[in-house]
């Protein structure tokens, strides 16, 4: 009856539970603790930001960035598990039982069928025990071992993609900031030249009404016009564009402009890297995250191989417990307790063939992600190096179309000052000149983009091990001192041939003495 009952009740509660979507309240009370916290968690910006302390704010707050660290706190919490797994098992177990009669019983004589002995028990109606035992199998040891390892390499695979993803963090932080750095320094510019359109556009409107020129000539200048404003919108968007941009890479509010110290004078690019592209390319395959994590991967894959071969193996387990049991009928009540089992699954061997497949399959897999991982870091190196050969080339057409676009403006200026051209003529050069520079400007920023890119497809990154401790300014003031160094032309480049060598010249000594 107390069965049925439960069962039912049991039942009763599966049958009430149903989907509760959140109401606007709840949602409403998560967005204003999200906000207290995007506060909470970023100081503001209190003076103007040169791109060394926005790549430190952009390591610091970014919340993609944050993703991945808990990740890696995640990994390596999954890897000191896996450790505890390798210990014994040390189970505790307590226990009540109650019966409503006696659990008696008698003996029959297997011979002659007769009873041989009256009812009788041996057990009492209520009774506890308890058990603390002590277990280790070598078998599950061993999985456990590898299985560890397995983990080990799972950690440092994240770590190494964590590096790569605050390496693009950079780069996206470095691209975004001359982008909004460059067109931030032209906003008064184009504010300016919007407002003259306008108060030509407003002027020819007038004309028009008056009917003091020819219509067509009016329309015509009227489109000129248009066409300028449409430019210059089109400008200014740009500015608010890259402004969003790095707001959100540095954990700001988006719809805050950002004070950016942008230096007078551009500093001029390094000239492209005169190494060997192979030097460069065994360089990044060595420095790749992605690809030495395919390595790792491989290490993976043959301990999984190793644990699935182990497993067919019996197994081995020792075992001691320490037992109480309340029975009145025992003549001893503790006890303690050793033992050796053996147990194996043998139908598991005929899988072996079906095992070792897998094995099989599962290199190849891991082969070709290796290769294609390195095809891929291969093609990253030889496009970054493509890619800054063609913006400096870019950055050069720029320049020049910016030094002819001025030189109109300025004679257009003149013109118009003795009425040799009209007025819209004038404001078109003009808008071609402020077009140009920002083009050239734009360029600038292109070229820095692709330049940090090239440094970053050689897994080149300036961040600090232990960056977390280092408050805003003390990252800039290393990551500054890091790019100073690239930017001068001294790439930190060891061709890993080398290391072959040394290892090679190293194993021969060691054979050498050997056969001393």
């Amino acid at each position: 009856m107390i069965a049925v009952t439960t069962a039912g009740a049991v039942l009763s509660a599966c049958g009430t539970v149903q989907p509760e979507p959140l109401d606007r309240q709840d949602i409403a009370t998560a967005i204003q603790s999200d906000e207290m916290l995007f506060e909470q968690m970023t100081p503001a910006i209190t003076e103007p930001l040169d791109l060394n302390h926005a790549m430190a704010r952009a390591l610091k707050y970014n919340l993609d960035n944050r993703v991945k660290l808990m990740e890696q706190a995640l990994a390596e919490q999954s890897f000191n598990l896996a450790k505890m797994d390798m210990l014994p098992v040390l189970a505790a177990n307590a226990g009540f039982t109650s019966r409503n009669n006696e659990d008696a019983s008698s003996s029959e004589n297997v011979r002659t069928g007769v009873q041989s002995l009256a009812q009788s028990t041996s057990v009492d109606k209520d009774r506890t025990d308890a058990d603390l035992r002590l277990s280790w199998n070598v078998l599950d040891f061993g999985v456990s071992y590898l299985k560890a390892k397995q983990e080990a390499d799972r950690f440092l695979i994240v770590k190494n993609a964590r590096r790569d993803i605050m390496a693009k963090l950079l780069q996206q932080t470095r691209s975004a900031y001359w982008k909004a750095a460059v067109t931030q320094k032209l906003k008064p510019r184009i504010d300016a030249l919007l407002i003259d359109t306008e108060k030509a556009l407003a002027q020819l409107d007038q004309i028009q009404r008056e009917r003091l020129r020819a219509p067509l000539d009016v329309l015509q200048e009227q489109r000129q016009l248009l066409s300028i404003m449409r430019n210059l919108k089109s400008l200014q968007r740009s500015v608010e564009t890259s402004q969003i941009e790095l707001a959100s890479l540095i954990n700001q509010a988006p719809n805050v402009e950002i004070p950016l110290q942008a230096p007078s004078q551009l500093p001029a690019l390094p000239p492209l890297p005169s190494n060997d592209l192979d030097v460069l390319e065994r360089v990044a395959l060595a420095n790749s995250g992605e690809y030495v994590g395919q390595l790792y991967n491989a290490r993976i894959a043959q301990r999984e191989a190793r644990k699935s071969m182990v497993r067919l193996l019996p197994g081995l387990e020792f075992s001691y417990s320490a037992n109480y049991d309340s029975n009145s009928y025992l003549y001893n009540d503790t006890w303690a307790q050793a033992g050796v089992r053996i147990s194996w699954n043998i139908f598991r061997l005929f899988a072996i063939d079906e095992i070792k497949a897998q094995n099989e399959a599962r290199d190849q897999m891991v082969e070709a992600r290796r290769l294609a991982s390195n095809m891929a870091t291969l093609a990253r190196v030889n496009l970054g190096w493509q890619q800054y050969h063609n913006s400096l080339e870019s950055l050069s057409i720029a320049q020049r179309f910016q030094a002819l676009d001025e030189q109109i403006a300025d004679f257009s200026k003149q013109a118009r000052a003795s009425r040799a051209i009209s007025g819209t003529q004038s404001l078109l050069n003009q808008a071609k000149a402020l077009n140009s520079v920002l083009s050239n400007s734009l360029a600038y920023a292109d070229a820095q983009d692709a330049y940090g890119g090239f440094l970053f497809s050689l897994g080149f990154n300036p961040v600090p091990e232990d960056y977390q401790r280092y408050d805003v300014d003390t990252l800039a003031s290393n990551l500054d001192a890091s790019f100073q160094q690239w930017s001068g032309g001294s790439l930190p480049l060891q061709d890993p041939a080398l290391w072959l060598e040394v290892q090679s010249e190293t194993t021969n000594a060691q054979d050498g003495q050997a056969s001393l």
